[in-house]
């Protein structure tokens, strides 16, 4: 409830009129008391129509005062209809348009603090290696709390965040709605019998608590079935990201095995679920219908005294009989708002900050997307004694000259990515330091704005957007020529299409290879001095990673190069080698040295 009064005072600040909750709660009050207008219109027609049949449904009689004040009546309850029409359908755009700018705000914190913990340099999955002592930060151990899976971070963006939105939307507000809708009702149904108005409300106040007590039940099955949805999402993505593999084990049938046993499991707990939600909100139905009966029972009986004439018991019955739906609308909010709690109770840590919040340097909503200019000049890259969150347990010492290319190669769990990693401060090492001319760098937060870097990693991640927006993501307004750069790179087939032809889902699809040239274009957009290359040839056939390793060559003196690869390819391009292997680190002069121009040849004899 406190994030839905903060957030809803954040959207409507600043709202249009007919976003403000001022002309949410009108039209559900036009709403409220059409429904209620049109309640006491049909009992009145109907205690008319009953007289004028038990007193001759022909001749004068038929054509007397009380069918003519039915119509009158008939006229009011179309007018009262037309109002709750009009209302319901302003309430409802108002309570759908709410909800979802709630959702969307969700949705944003989410996502921020997601990248608030890459900027806290917890790493992203325990992979490369061997997992050492945990590195330290101000809060203690940087890995004591490892970031959730891929699958429950799509879960918590989409279906957890739509669970708080429905919360809003049919929980607080449509709550808010069905019980504006009662209030009127009961007011008059106790202005036609106050005694039967009671007697109703007496049969269902405890029945309504016995109702409840199902509803804990309830919750417990939608919180296993939140958790075999997420189970299933992790299983479907495993199986879709890598279905080449599958088809190359012939292991499709197993696969598949896997995600049907999954969907099964959670089909009948959805299915469970949803017949208890349908009970439940039948039963409030029931519920009403029983305390009807019971009052007219009541009344039949004597109990409650002179309740009135025929008359006013068929109008009361008509005016309670449309109050059937704002009950079962007020269960359906109350679950509601339980799955909306249950799913706030999974984001919560994610949502409104806490003791990891910091601000995310990254576009808002209305804000352009651009990286404001930074200049970072071509300097010497000092790395020292740098110990590894991961793989080796020696201490990394090399110098990446100003404009060389400085090759890191190594078996698989060395470390090699975990170097990359850590320049770009996404892990923090252990001890050591990294230094960039005269600027300290260890303790400097990612990004371009406080790291020299530009990175190209191995999966070469594409924003679903232009293929200009996607190679002038981390670029300077106006700082580059997508297609010159493309062509710089040898990407022909890529610098043929237009800036503004779409890339991802729905739109052109990349091979890995073009992934690759867009991934490398994007760091030289960027305009960074060094280059964090991991495995660019990856995905490549021989002659486009002959054209990479030509492009590469060709920054030597314009841009710092530094290179992790497992192919003996880029190793003719080094003036500088880093092997890291068998737990130990060699620090060697490259092949390209001899033909290297003898501009930093004063420092070589401390590389």
């Amino acid at each position: 409830m406190s994030f839905y009064a903060r957030a809803l005072r954040e959207v409507f600040r600043g709202a249009t009129l007919a976003d403000r909750p001022a002309f949410f709660f009108v039209a559900s009050a036009f709403h409220s008391f059409g429904h209620a207008g049109l309640a006491l219109a049909a009992g009145r027609c109907a205690v008319l129509l009953a007289g004028a049949v038990a007193g001759g449904g022909s001749g004068a009689a038929a054509r007397g005062d009380p069918l003519e004040t039915a119509l009158v009546f008939g006229a009011v309850g179309v007018a009262a209809a037309v109002a709750k029409t009009v209302g319901g359908v302003f309430a409802a755009r108002g309570q759908a348009k709410i909800a979802s700018r709630v959702a969307a705000r969700l949705r944003l914190e989410v996502l921020d603090d997601w990248f608030a913990r890459y900027r806290l340099r917890r790493p992203r999955q325990r992979d490369h290696g061997h997992l050492g002592p945990p590195p330290m930060d101000a809060d203690g151990p940087a890995l004591a709390v490892p970031l959730p899976t891929a699958a429950q971070g799509v879960s918590a963006l989409t279906a957890r965040v739509a669970e708080v939105e429905t919360g809003l939307a049919q929980g607080l507000l449509g709550g808010a709605r069905a019980a504006a809708q009662l209030l009127p009702l009961l007011g008059a149904l106790l202005w036609i019998s106050p005694k039967l108005a009671v007697a109703a409300l007496a049969v269902l106040t405890p029945f309504s608590l016995v109702l409840s007590s199902s509803r804990r039940a309830w919750r417990r099955a939608h919180t296993a079935a939140a958790r075999d949805s997420e189970e299933l999402l992790q299983a479907a993505d495993e199986a879709i990201r890598h279905a080449d593999l599958w088809v190359s084990y012939s292991a499709e049938a197993r696969a598949r095995a896997v995600v049907a046993e999954l969907g099964e499991t959670l089909g009948d707990r959805s299915a469970s679920i949803q017949a208890s939600s349908a009970a439940m909100s039948g039963g409030n139905e029931v519920l009403g219908a029983v305390a009807l009966v019971a009052a007219l029972a009541t009344a039949r009986a004597g109990w409650l005294g002179d309740v009135g004439g025929g008359g006013r018991l068929l109008a009361f019955t008509v005016c309670f009989f449309l109050a059937y739906r704002p009950l079962r609308d007020l269960t359906e909010a109350r679950l509601a708002w339980s799955r909306a709690a249950m799913a706030f109770s999974d984001l919560a840590p994610m949502a409104g900050g806490g003791a990891d919040a910091v601000e995310v340097a990254g576009p808002r909503p209305g804000v352009p997307v651009s990286v404001p200019a930074v200049t970072w000049p071509l300097a010497d890259l000092h790395v020292e004694g740098l110990v590894l969150a991961r793989g080796t347990e020696a201490a990394v010492s090399f110098l990446l000259g100003a404009g060389e290319v400085t090759v890191v190669a190594g078996v698989t769990g060395e470390g090699k990515t975990t170097l990359l990693r850590t320049l770009l401060g996404l892990e923090a090492p252990r001890q050591g330091g990294v230094r960039y001319g005269t600027t300290p760098l260890t303790d400097a937060p990612p990004g371009l704005r406080h790291r020299p870097f530009a990175w190209v990693p191995q999966d070469s991640a594409l924003l679903t957007d232009t293929l200009e927006a996607n190679v002038l993501l981390g670029a300077p307004p106006g700082g580059a020529d997508v297609q010159a750069t493309l062509l710089a790179l040898g990407a022909t087939s890529l610098a043929a299409a237009s800036p503004t032809t779409r890339l991802g889902p729905g739109a052109r699809v990349l091979s890995g290879g073009e992934r690759q040239w867009v991934a490398l274009c994007r760091a030289l957009a960027t305009g960074q001095p060094v280059l964090l290359l991991d495995e660019p040839t990856s995905g490549m056939d021989p002659a486009s990673q002959r054209q990479v390793l030509e492009a590469v060559a060709r920054l030597r003196g314009v841009r710092s190069v530094l290179l992790v690869t497992h192919r003996a390819e880029p190793l003719a391009l080094a003036d500088t080698i880093v092997r890291l292997e068998g737990g130990e680190v060699r620090v060697e002069a490259g092949p390209a040295r001899r033909w290297h121009a003898p501009t930093n040849q004063a420092t070589s004899g401390s590389r």
